[in-house]
């Protein structure tokens, strides 16, 4: 299921954080938490589990905002408008999509830090029709796509569209998805990898993400911006539509849109 998310500001706050995706992810928590806290309990400590990893199946696009600003050397947005939006997909039965809609209209979230933030009340929600998935489709990113590898060392890499394990890692997690809504183990899902082929087209955007600032866990992610054209199996596109492509799609990244093929 996805979902087109409106956004009143309210109050006289209007400068929020460039960084505001970790915010935004657990302003969603709270809400769900404040709505359901059986079905919060299980996004945040069960998910679903597939091959001893644990998924929260959703993600969500960057804010649009009406009427803004960047101020870069302040690292602020100004939101002088007065209404934002952005989608939101979960993986989930489209029976659940009521529920939904139940627990996020009218509900009231703040994104900022310690600095400034800004409040907001979510004035209405709509559901947007899926795509007709085909073996082969074109994506653009509404948030960056955020790909990584753990070292032997412990550490992590963060991979670019055009290394040559990215392809291979994002498959690897899609097929961990779906394993996970089927509640499979590593055993019970097989997945051809030459059904599976993943191509940039066009520039490729660097887009540094700092989450949890101004505390002693703040940390830079790095993921990427781009269009590229996938073929895999529909049910594999499906899941990367609803759920994101790519690793921590719960916290902002990995959302994308369909890009119609031009014609020829």
């Amino acid at each position: 299921m996805r979902f087109r998310i409106h956004l009143t500001r309210q109050g006289k706050g209007s400068f929020l954080p460039i960084n505001y995706q970790y915010e935004l992810s657990s302003a969603i928590y709270k809400i769900i938490d404040r709505a359901d806290s059986a079905f919060s309990g299980f996004l945040h400590r069960e998910g679903y589990l597939a091959f001893g990893k644990r998924f929260r199946l959703f993600t969500f696009s960057r804010i649009g905002f009406n009427g803004y600003r960047v101020v870069r050397d302040a690292g602020r947005i100004e939101h002088f408008g007065g209404g934002a939006s952005f989608e939101i997909g979960f993986l989930m039965d489209r029976a659940a999509e009521e529920f939904v809609r139940g627990i996020f209209i009218d509900q009231q979230l703040e994104l900022g830090d310690r600095i400034s933030r800004v409040s907001y009340r979510v004035s209405h929600i709509e559901a947007t029709a899926p795509p007709l998935f085909r073996e082969t489709m074109r994506y653009r990113c509404l948030s960056p796509v955020f790909v990584r590898r753990k070292r032997p060392d412990g550490g992590e890499d963060y991979l670019h569209p055009g290394d040559e394990a990215y392809a291979e890692l994002v498959f690897r997690n899609l097929v961990s998805k779906a394993g996970a809504l089927a509640g499979m183990g590593e055993d019970g899902l097989t997945m051809d990898t030459d059904a599976f082929q993943m191509v940039p087209r066009g520039k490729i955007y660097k887009n540094g993400v700092r989450i949890k600032q101004h505390t002693p866990g703040e940390s830079q992610l790095v993921g990427y911006l781009y269009e590229f054209e996938l073929t895999a199996p529909v049910e594999l596109h499906e899941i990367g539509y609803h759920a994101g492509f790519g690793h921590l799609n719960s916290q902002g990244f990995g959302c994308v849109g369909v890009r119609e093929f031009e014609d020829s």
